[in-house]
């Protein structure tokens, strides 16, 4: 049951969002340490304390669930970007705020960032659409990305999401060591530096 904008959902409606996440949350822990081949169902619904029926009734398969933590992972990635583009001002000590703010983001969703790297779930038919929100989203303080013209606005915030995300991916989730405090200044003089950041 959909509840409308400013309504408060129901006790029922809230139990579901829960149970929902709940079972995401663990298909992702199964998935992230076990691979997702050796994850059944049945492991993912005796982990969480359900039956087979009640994650069918959320999920009609695996590969859905998968989908579902995904999609759950690039949708935590846009509200950072939005968070970027709601920045008053590009100082270094800004952007570095807000990089340690997106490592974070990254350590807390391991699990996540193994199911979406194992390859399991085709892309191909929400990439663009995601990564042209996540360059609307970097890009909404047109003040500050004024000092562009629109066509390198959206070359510089792909280019900037495209190597975070990859140097994140190959740090955090494929296991290239890092300091992290250095790799958080890299990563702000690589911003500040394409940014123009005084």
């Amino acid at each position: 049951m959909e509840t409308e904008p400013g309504e408060k959902p129901s006790l029922r409606a809230l139990q579901k969002q829960r149970s929902r996440a709940h079972l995401l949350d663990t298909a992702a822990r199964l998935i992230g340490e076990r691979g997702f081949r050796e994850t059944t169902i049945d492991d993912i619904a005796k982990a969480a304390g359900a039956s087979r029926a009640t994650l069918y009734s959320y999920f009609p398969s695996k590969d859905a669930i998968a989908h579902e933590i995904v999609v759950e992972v690039w949708d935590r990635a846009e509200a950072l970007y939005r968070d970027f583009g709601g920045l008053d001002d590009w100082s270094r000590p800004t952007i570095r705020a807000w990089v340690g703010r997106v490592v974070e983001a990254w350590e807390a969703s391991g699990d996540r960032l193994r199911v979406q790297s194992a390859g399991v779930v085709r892309f191909d038919d929400f990439y663009l659409d995601y990564h042209r929100r996540f360059v609307a989203a970097l890009t909404a303080n047109t003040v500050l990305w004024g000092r562009f013209d629109a066509a390198d606005v959206e070359r510089r915030a792909l280019l900037l999401i495209s190597g975070l995300e990859l140097f994140l991916n190959t740090w955090m989730v494929r296991g290239w060591r890092v300091d992290r405090d250095g790799a958080i200044d890299t990563l702000t003089d690589v911003w500040c530096a394409a940014l123009r950041s005084e």
